[in-house]
């Protein structure tokens, strides 16, 4: 097998493997912190929701899948990037040997190619 052919084979154990890691932290926040976000039931009302929830309409699956509908190839990194209105998530891909990032807005969606 050559090197292109087997880095290949090992970045897809490596994200395989991260996809099955549950999150435990996610920007300093604990896995029981965001679940008590995505349930309503289980705020107090002494927990405020967080700062930018209600503001990010699109998920990192989502941005994802957005990305993967119009650029082919293998995710190797994701980040959300930004403040206020001009938070997106900034996707870095690989194809054939060739990595690429691209920018994915966190409300509308549009995509935009990075340099």
């Amino acid at each position: 097998m050559s090197k292109v052919g087997l880095i290949k084979v090992q970045m897809k154990v490596v994200f395989f493997a991260l996809a099955l890691v549950p999150m435990i932290e996610v920007s300093g926040q604990s896995a029981q912190d965001i679940q008590t976000q995505l349930e309503p039931s289980r705020r107090g009302a002494s927990v405020p929701p967080a700062p930018n929830a209600s503001k990010l309409e699109l998920t990192e699956r989502q941005a994802v899948a957005r990305a993967r509908s119009e650029y082919s190839g293998n995710v190797l990194r994701i980040s959300l990037v930004g403040n206020g209105a001009n938070r997106r998530y900034q996707i870095r891909m690989e194809k054939e040997g060739k990595v690429f990032t691209l920018f994915v807005h966190a409300r509308t969606g549009k995509i935009t190619r990075g340099g």
